[in-house]
């Protein structure tokens, strides 16, 4: 009891010996320090890759890679302005029957174009730059240029008679798609012979709708004219933006007309690609959408090697997303290139 009545006075203060018993309470608790975050990982040259390659991410080509579909074993063929062959984005996929077709430069790429639209076709997956929708495709380059005028992007123009006779050597090696990335206001029976040619070959033929050019109301003449001489194998390739938006300053509109059927947009607008001097730069048109598409051409025909080329186009067709008004429409045609919603369609095995 004296340890009671001590505990008491105390815990009063003295006085009378009356009052309220205060009892402390345990010492609070020291908080616990958060844990210390774990820093985010740096993103790896890989994921910077992929981030890079916007033509691959507009047309969600991660589906096809998924579902295994690189591109290896197909050749697309690039009639263009012929490649840098050191380039190690190509190293090892350039195929013998790539050729000047127009002169005797060997196998070169004086105006860079040509090079650019291989490399959003195929340009390799290895964590450097951009890779290509079809990154382990074969290419195929045949160079149709002027070799007296293409030392420049800007004053290059393309050969008719190469043209044709790139078309039967694409033919001859085996290609599943030809990259027509130019076009002209203009065309000839005997360039429609030569598609009909590619055709009969089991060939899908991917060509521009133009830069806008001609007022842009519709695809250039050459362009509509392959479509009506092939139809079912050819593809005119329009363009849209980052946000999915027509890219009206960059790309000619499907039209009203039959070249509408045929017609699907892909990345136009700020499209980042390869350099020959290996450099990742930027540029816009229709020449980079009809590239891209190609490869997506490439990725389909290796996952479903039994598809004919026209069932190729169909699955592309049927499969974009639509944009614009709904349906098929005089801006976007068929609409977006979307691989996913492609290989999601793909009849089995």
């Amino acid at each position: 009891m004296a340890l009671a009545g001590a505990l008491l006075a105390g815990g009063c203060g003295g006085g009378s010996g009356q009052g309220t018993v205060v009892v402390p309470g345990p010492p609070a608790a020291t908080p616990t320090p958060s844990p210390t975050p774990t820093p985010t990982p740096p993103p790896t040259a890989e994921l910077l890759e992929e981030q890079r390659s916007n033509a691959a991410v507009a047309s969600a080509a991660s589906a096809a890679y998924r579902a295994g579909a690189t591109g290896r074993g197909i050749k697309i063929a690039i009639l263009d302005t012929g490649i840098a062959p050191g380039l190690g984005e190509f190293g090892g996929r350039i195929d013998p029957a790539s050729a000047d077709m127009a002169g005797t430069r060997g196998l070169v790429d004086s105006s860079g174009h040509g090079t650019f639209m291989a490399s959003v076709a195929a340009a390799a997956r290895d964590g450097s730059g951009i890779h290509g929708i079809a990154y382990d495709a074969t290419i195929v380059s045949l160079n149709i240029s002027n070799p007296s005028t293409c030392t420049s992007l800007a004053n290059c123009t393309i050969m008719s008679f190469p043209l044709i006779a790139s078309i039967d050597a694409a033919i001859a090696a085996k290609v599943r798609v030809i990259n027509l990335s130019f076009v002209f206001d203009e065309s000839y029976d005997l360039f429609l012979d030569a598609v009909r040619r590619a055709a009969a070959a089991g060939i899908v033929v991917v060509i521009s709708a133009g830069n806008n050019d001609a007022g842009g109301q519709e695809p250039l003449r050459m362009a509509r004219s392959f479509a009506e001489a092939a139809p079912g194998w050819v593809i005119i390739a329009g363009g849209h933006d980052a946000a999915g938006n027509f890219d009206y300053t960059y790309a000619n509109r499907a039209g009203s007309g039959p070249s509408s059927v045929w017609y699907l947009a892909a990345l136009s607008r700020d499209v980042n690609m390869i350099a020959p001097d290996g450099r990742t730069v930027t540029y816009s048109g229709t020449s980079p959408a009809a590239a891209a598409i190609s490869g997506a051409v490439a990725l389909v025909a290796q996952a479903r090697p039994k598809l004919t080329g026209a069932q190729i186009v169909s699955l592309l067709l049927d499969n974009a997303t639509d944009a614009g008004a709904p349906g098929r429409d005089p801006v976007f045609g068929n609409g977006i290139l979307n691989l996913s919603k492609v290989f999601a369609a793909l009849p089995p095995q």
